[in-house]
């Protein structure tokens, strides 16, 4: 790495630590934002690191058991029910092996993916402008992105920074013909398909989508040597891929791990998403409220949109067109027609889009009425009259051909991504638009989208879009007389409007039913001493914990089995095993249906169980253990109000 990549990627992380004080202060203790799916992944990230350990320490037999978790006993293949996060566990498998310490490592990774999503685009935009700034300034804006803010707590969503990494190497093959970046490329695009699923099949073909458009940029359609070297890519992403996606492949003809229609409706982007920011950023979070819906905090930052705007209009590459002339009378009736044809295709697109907005326009003058509601009349329309505009006139042909050369790709990856995140029926205000909606065929023939329960996910993928053409806005911002200060109070404020000052660390939410457990989960060194008891108990132990099914307790009692490794009854995931629900609803009210309970309990195999009872309101803690009691139940330990039970068998 070069010194001045040295000094962007120290700059992205003090802006790290910047953006997310006081977490630097507990790296070691606390967790970002809340203790939802951080926990999940927490305990993903220890399966991961502790199975790889144990195989490169020569058990080579946990490769056939790697997704086969302790958690949703006696359910097989229980990691594949989430994201495995294998590329994450990776990177962090010094530190664990080292301490031990399950909130240290998920700290440094999500910290790092700030960092290195800098990093990336800084070496991506330098790459495509040339201007160094201009990459810092286009880092940081992808790095800290509004939307990130709202995704603190989903690690695996955080983990993007492998897109810019991706683009750069596939820039830098076709720009040198080196093989190093090409290879460069295929290793980010591997470990971003690997880093979540949802960007396996969001993120890979725009990808092959740009390094098709790079080869058509540099007129090498019939290079053999390059036809070649993109085959060899492919085939090292699919060889290091493919393996990972047998298990789920297993999963789904075992279980039903789908999405229905509906699911991806419901989490699909509302077109006023993008005016939207979570509650929480300090600048704008009561400002930007347009619709609010679950995942739909999708404001992009005005910094971002403002310099893609300057980078759009005002950007002048290198190269330029050689512009043709028409002699005689001919170019004034073309000027005429290119006029009326721009016209017609900027009348039709800015309608497009206030239909978009308004789901219905009607305009009375009193002589006559214009009703327009169907988006996409209006948008073939206006490519109708555009394609007619390039059809007679040169000069369009040329400007066109130029934009396209450098940043077309973006511009339309950015239009495509935010389309494709409106879902299987998009909708404005909550209510649906007249559009084609191009995820629904994804959702019902490209195997894998069924399993995705959120199309507003593509909105990472529209990030990276945008965060380049902000880029060649920095880069034209940086040509003035007081560039880089302009660029300076940029990044400033772009910065500041995607970050909560303090940030959230170890967020709770009061439960309607259940006392709140402690705002805390600990390293495992200082788990409840529950826990550490469990470890002495023989190794076919198989656990279950009560509560069972409040996601809260759930996520403790996997987070903790990281001190025993135990199989586990209790779960929670992506997806549930058929049998949970079942469960849940059996040991739900142990007090009142004894006998469905202790049942259930026999049926599901478990050998102890942990009684929080603290975690129940009135008496019902002490009923439960007085049920167990009377069942045979042996008491072995007590700490508090955690109790271990030896079933009987």
């Amino acid at each position: 790495m070069s010194r001045r990549a040295s000094y962007a990627l120290a700059f992205y992380v003090a802006a790290a630590f910047v953006a997310t004080w006081p977490l630097a202060r507990g790296l070691g203790r606390d967790v970002p934002w809340d203790l939802g799916d951080s926990v999940l992944n927490m305990w993903i990230l220890s399966w991961d690191c502790e199975q790889i350990a144990r195989i490169l320490g020569g058990e080579f037999s946990r490769i056939a058991t790697f997704f086969d978790a302790n958690i949703f006993y006696p359910a097989p293949l229980a990691l594949a029910y989430s994201e495995h996060l294998v590329p994450q566990a990776l990177q962090i498998l010094p530190v664990y092996v080292m301490t031990g310490n399950p909130i240290l490592c998920y700290n440094l990774l999500f910290l790092s993916t700030f960092a290195l999503s800098g990093l990336g685009m800084y070496l991506l935009v330098r790459e495509l402008t040339g201007n160094g700034a201009a990459g810092l300034v286009a880092g940081l804006l992808f790095a800290f992105a509004p939307y990130r803010l709202a995704q603190s707590g989903h690690l695996q969503l955080l983990s993007s920074q492998w897109m810019p990494f991706c683009l750069f190497g596939l820039a830098r093959y076709f720009r040198t013909g080196r093989r190093l970046p090409l290879g460069g490329a295929a290793a980010a695009l591997a470990a971003q398909s690997l880093s979540s699923g949802y960007y396996l099949l969001f993120f890979t073909p725009f990808a092959v989508g740009f390094a098709l458009w790079q080869l058509a940029q540099e007129a090498r359609w019939r290079s053999r040597r390059v036809w070649m070297d993109l085959t060899g890519a492919a085939l090292l992403v699919a060889l290091v891929t493919v393996p990972f996606l047998l298990p789920y492949a297993a999963l789904r003809r075992q279980t039903p791990a789908v999405r229905t229609l509906t699911e991806a409706y419901r989490f699909s982007a509302d077109v006023y998403a993008y005016a939207t920011v979570s509650a929480e950023q300090g600048i704008w979070g009561r400002l930007m409220q347009a619709y609010p819906k679950a995942e739909g905090e999708l404001f992009p930052g005005m910094a971002p949109v403002l310099l893609a705007l300057v980078g759009l209009i005002l950007w002048r590459g290198s190269r330029r067109e050689p512009v043709a002339s028409t002699p005689g009378s001919a170019p004034r009736a073309r000027t005429w027609l290119a006029w009326l044809c721009g016209a017609l295709a900027v009348a039709h697109g800015v309608a497009a889009v206030a239909t978009l907005l308004l789901r219905r326009i009607v305009i009375d003058t009193g002589l006559f009425s214009v009703r327009m509601s169907n988006v996409t009349q209006l948008l073939l329309r206006a490519g109708v009259a555009f394609v007619l505009l390039l059809a007679v006139s040169p000069v369009a042909r040329a400007r066109t051909a130029a934009f396209m050369r450098e940043r077309g790709f973006f511009l339309v990856g950015l239009l495509l991504a935010v389309w494709l995140s409106f879902g299987p029926i998009p909708q404005s205000l909550g209510r649906p638009v007249e559009i084609a909606a191009p995820y629904r065929l994804l959702f019902e023939y490209v195997p894998g989208f069924d399993g995705l329960r959120v199309p507003a996910r593509f909105a990472m993928v529209a990030l990276c879009m945008l965060a380049v053409l902000a880029g060649y806005g920095a880069a034209v911002l940086s040509r003035g007389r007081l560039g880089r200060a302009a660029l300076a109070a940029t990044a400033a404020f772009g910065l500041l409007e995607s970050t909560r000052v303090p940030y959230i660390v170890n967020g709770m939410f009061p439960l309607r039913d259940f006392n709140t457990p402690e705002a805390r989960v600990y390293p495992p060194s200082r788990a409840p001493a529950v826990y550490h008891e469990l470890a002495r108990q023989p190794a076919n132990t198989v656990v279950i914990e009560l509560p069972l099914g409040p996601p809260d307790f759930d996520l403790r009692a996997m987070y903790y089995s990281t001190v025993h490794w135990r199989p586990v009854v209790n779960g929670y995931s992506g997806f549930y095993p058929p049998h949970y629900s079942r469960l849940m609803t059996a040991l739900s009210e142990v007090p009142r249906h004894p006998g469905l309970s202790l049942q259930a309990l026999a049926a599901i195999g478990a050998t102890h169980l942990v009684l929080h009872a603290g975690a129940y309101r009135d008496d019902e803690g002490a009923a439960t253990a007085a049920v167990l009691r009377n069942a045979g139940a042996v008491e072995l330990f007590r700490d508090g109000s955690d109790v271990l039970f030896r079933l009987p068998r």
